[in-house]
């Protein structure tokens, strides 16, 4: 007789602690002692780390998930709990079922995923109504933090409930197609979808083992192969309203026609129209990565107009019809405007704006992603107290020599950066050491991403793959000098990187799978661990795929790519990311943050080499998206629609900096507000005769105020400040592109726009001095202690501020009464109790949105910052010797919606802020 395993025994445990109502450490070394000490005594299990499985199954029920946020229109009414009783949930207590015996999900998050697909069901039409509806919605999630799980409990929920049909367009590759695919065969289906293809227990994989809940029967007409997408003549035998029919297909064009020409044969013709109706077969549409449907593209197959108008058509012809959008960057979604009235409207249907609910999931407490690895400042907008970046970020300078930013797709590459050559070895180290922690039949990954072209990445292949087979053979030769220096320089990285950081992580983390690693134990795994180790490309060129269940014993890769492995694509165990490509928008840039995700009981083993321009970047990135997530919050207690929040980010000021405007072909008037925001300069050009001009300019302006009404902690203010002054010393101000926030020509034409309304038509200017300034000279005759404040990346073209912060929080109510801070402050606090802000304890002082709303709208604020140049360097030298000049304005509420026009187009996105996938 077979005796149970390691996970066999981990499974029953869980199962048992799920009835308990609260589960303490004493209640899980119970159930562990007794059911072991059972199996034991009878002979039935093999040799089990009782100390490994209690730590393991600590983690897994201690994990903790907030609410998820949303916004929905306020017409629609919930269906759901007036059927519930009545619907059998078959597929879903068979999903529920699987996550948490087969994955090891805790109670906790497979209750919230309940809790959010319930919801969500509830806000889409119900199947079993008659008439015609159609819904539209959008689902947010951070990158790699479970947003397939979120669709295909939604998917199981939604067929229990009614719906015929379901379509999954998943993203653009046939490799994220085909992964989306397989993973849908074992949660939704129960069996391999691609025939003739069996695996250990024939064609049964997945929920299919699970056989608690009788036959369930789903129809696929895509398969799990590279080539199983939707082809005419597997759908021309399959009748709508029937078994329910599952489709998992590409972004493409031509795939999306196939699918609108089968329905509209089985429709009936309108006769007002003429058109093609579907009537009363409910059709669910998942849009997964729906911000790349506008990805802006040459390719005909893949034109996003195209790709568009198809999505649209298809809903079109269906009477009863649901559209979900899944992304963990909205961005772009959000820019999409609701369509003008007309021709376009009734021909392909109306745009695929989220209009009647947004989502916000928010991830469990074990979510690794960028707040967590790359910090956070210290303040959003003065709202959050520094977060500390783990230590698992290395920089990679040295990548620049070989991988120019802008270089051509003929490159030639004549070796590695010695980087590179350490990640290899860090990556080898780190899969030895999971070995050690008894993470043996496990996938790791390493993703090297440093080109978009092929013919670069194929010459990376053959020199990654030398440097792997090298490091094989003298491991497993193990004799001579070769190895000896191999050896001491793993052992060297080992304790001068791993040891430390290892120490850092538990403390940081309380991850208690992660233990101290003795040398001598990773020493022992090292040979078997790199002999496992294979590499693949996964680009247009190459056959490599990532078939990770073709590998029940766990598969290591290193993976080299570009553009498919930088969105949806999941990297099973990824553990070393080498990653020196830059992209300029906040959509690109987290997509390719493939490192996000889980790593339970291994992040201390895990790296992401990067150059510290990027490193800046995500810097940035995780301020933005925070401050993103909380005025979604913000909206979410007002009772306001999705329709509120769109205008809100397409009008942001920053709104241009989060997802690329040259994905807008044909040009588009957007509009633009300031109220209730903070504008910075946070990005300098390090060109002389710019910032100086600047500095001459501020030198005159704040001459020409005459004297100061006030001083305040040795800086300077002055009450009272008219309009026209403001518009003087904004014309001609020059800013780098990168803070198109504080476009000086915008925040005129706003200001002028409100003057009209009676609102900002008093200013208060200060002039910012520091007390511990090293340098103080004087400024329009005021004796000024200049501002230091650190940069991201020394001695490059651009001078970035550290985590993309000008001003300090006590700034921004600087001129503010007592009474003004105090009910900033009990509204900062008031909303800190409800758990909006990030907060450990409660707050001390008021944060940013709360002290622009306690301003009058009559009166704005601006802060001026002469930043010491001495250690801003250019070449390695000071580039000039006047003080740089930084901007801030603080922007009150606005009683009216007034935005400022501005045209956006390809030509405008390129002259100012070049292209990134610039190849010359």
């Amino acid at each position: 007789m077979d005796k149970y395993g390691y996970d066999e025994v981990k499974a029953t445990v869980m199962k048992r602690l799920r009835k308990e109502e609260t589960v303490t450490s004493g209640k899980i070394s119970k159930e562990i002692n007794a059911l072991l000490d059972a199996f034991e005594a009878a002979g039935l299990v093999e040799e089990v780390d009782r100390n490994l499985l209690f730590r393991e199954i600590s983690s897994q029920v201690s994990v903790w998930q907030p609410d998820p946020s949303v916004l929905r229109d306020k017409k629609h009414k919930n269906w759901l709990p007036e059927r519930k009783t009545e619907i059998s949930w078959r597929f879903w207590k068979r999903y529920r079922q699987y996550l948490e015996e087969e994955k090891s999900w805790s109670s906790v998050v497979t209750g919230k995923l309940d809790q959010v697909t319930d919801a969500t069901l509830g806000d889409i039409g119900n199947p079993a109504q008659s008439g015609a509806w159609d819904r539209r919605g959008m689902v947010v999630g951070d990158v790699q933090s479970g947003k397939t799980a979120n669709y295909t409990g939604l998917i199981c929920k939604a067929v229990d409930a009614g719906y015929k049909l379901v379509i999954v367009m998943a993203g653009m590759t046939n490799d994220l197609r085909s992964q989306t695919q397989s993973r849908l065969d074992a949660e939704f289906l129960g069996f391999e979808s691609e025939l003739g293809k069996f695996h250990e227990n024939g064609s049964r994989i997945g929920v299919g083992k699970i056989e608690d809940h009788g036959q369930l029967i789903v129809q696929p007409l895509t398969y799990s192969a590279q080539g199983g997408d939707f082809r005419a003549r597997k759908g021309t035998n399959s009748q709508l309203g029937g078994n329910p029919l599952l489709l998992v297909v590409k972004k493409n064009t031509s795939v999306l026609n196939r699918i609108l020409t089968w329905v509209e044969g089985q429709g009936q013709t309108n006769p007002e129209t003429g058109e093609k109706i579907v009537n009363g077969i409910p059709l669910l549409l998942l849009d997964d990565e729906a911000d790349n449907a506008s990805v802006n593209t040459k390719d005909p197959e893949e034109d996003p107009t195209a790709i568009n108008q198809a999505i649209r058509k298809i809903l079109k012809t269906f009477s009863q019809s649901a559209y979900i959008g899944y992304t963990a960057t909205p961005f772009a979604n959000i820019f999409i405007l609701p369509p003008d009235e007309g021709s376009e409207k009734s021909k392909y249907g109306e745009d695929l704006f989220p209009r009647n609910f947004i989502y916000y999931i928010n991830p469990p407490d074990n979510y690794i992603g960028a707040t967590k690895v790359f910090g956070l400042s210290e303040s959003i907008d003065g709202l959050a107290p520094v977060d500390e970046s783990l230590p698992l970020i290395k920089h990679a300078e040295d990548a620049e020599q070989f991988f120019p930013a802008k270089h051509k797709k003929n490159l030639p590459v004549d070796g590695l950066p010695d980087t590179m050559i350490e990640a290899i070895r860090t990556f080898i180290l780190s899969c030895a050491a999971r070995r050690v922690r008894g993470q043996k039949n496990v996938h790791n990954t390493m993703l090297i991403h440093v080109t978009r072209f092929n013919d670069v990445q194929e010459q990376v292949i053959g020199l990654v793959g030398d440097e792997l087979v090298s490091i094989q053979r003298t491991l497993e030769f193990n004799t001579g000098p070769q190895w000896k220096q191999l050896l001491a320089e793993l052992k060297k990285l080992w304790e001068d990187d791993f040891v430390k950081i290892t120490s850092s992580i538990i403390e940081l983390t309380g991850d208690s799978l992660i233990t101290p690693i003795q040398w001598s134990e990773v020493s022992r795994e090292l040979t078997e661990a790199a002999l496992k180790i294979q590499i693949r490309g996964i680009n247009g060129l190459a056959e490599g795929v990532l078939d990770y269940a073709e590998h029940p014993k766990g598969l290591n890769v290193i993976a080299v790519g570009g553009d498919k492995l930088s969105r949806g694509l999941t990297l099973d165990g990824l553990s070393v990311s080498y990653y020196s490509r830059p992209a300029k928008n906040y959509d690109t840039l987290l997509q390719m943050g493939r490192w996000f995700g889980y790593r339970p009981g291994y992040l201390d083993l895990c790296r992401l080499y990067t150059t510290k321009e990027i490193e800046g970047w995500y810097q940035h990135i995780a301020v933005a998206t925070e401050e993103l997530k909380r005025e979604f919050k913000l909206m979410e207690l007002s009772n306001l629609d999705p329709e509120a929040y769109g205008l809100k980010v397409r009008t942001h000021a920053n709104g241009l900096s989060i997802t690329a405007a040259n994905k807008i072909r044909s040009g588009k008037k957007m509009q633009v507000t300031f109220a209730d925001s903070l504008a910075q300069t946070i990005v300098f050009d390090k060109n002389k005769n710019t910032q100086e001009n600047n500095f001459r300019k501020v030198d005159e302006w704040i001459g020409g105020l005459g004297s100061f009404s006030a001083q305040k902690k040795n800086n300077y203010l002055w009450d009272d400040v008219k309009p026209d002054q403001i518009h003087k010393l904004l014309a001609g101000f020059k800013i780098h592109p990168f803070s198109r926030g504080v476009d000086p020509e915008l925040i005129s034409k706003y200001i002028e726009k409100v003057n009209d309304f009676g609102e900002l038509k008093d200013w208060t200017v200060v002039l910012i001095s520091s007390g511990t300034a090293k340098t103080r000279l004087p400024i329009g005759g005021h004796q000024t202690g200049l501002t230091e404040r650190n940069e991201v990346q020394p001695d490059k073209d651009l001078y970035w501020l550290r985590n993309a912060n000008l001003i300090s929080p006590e700034d921004q109510y600087i001129d503010l009464t007592g009474l003004q801070v105090d009910a900033a402050l009990a509204a900062t606090i008031d909303s800190w109790a409800k758990g909006e802000t990030r907060h450990k304890v409660q707050p001390t002082s008021p944060s940013g949105p709360f002290i622009r709303r306690a301003r009058s709208p009559e009166r704005g604020l601006l802060l001026i910052y002469p930043l010491d140049s001495s250690n801003v360097l250019l070449d390695g030298k000071r580039f000039t010797d006047m003080p740089i000049i930084g901007m801030a304005m603080s922007f009150p509420a606005s009683s009216n919606k007034t935005t400022v026009e501005y045209q956006v187009n390809t030509k405008y996105w390129l002259d100012r802020y070049g292209d990134d996938e610039d190849d010359v």
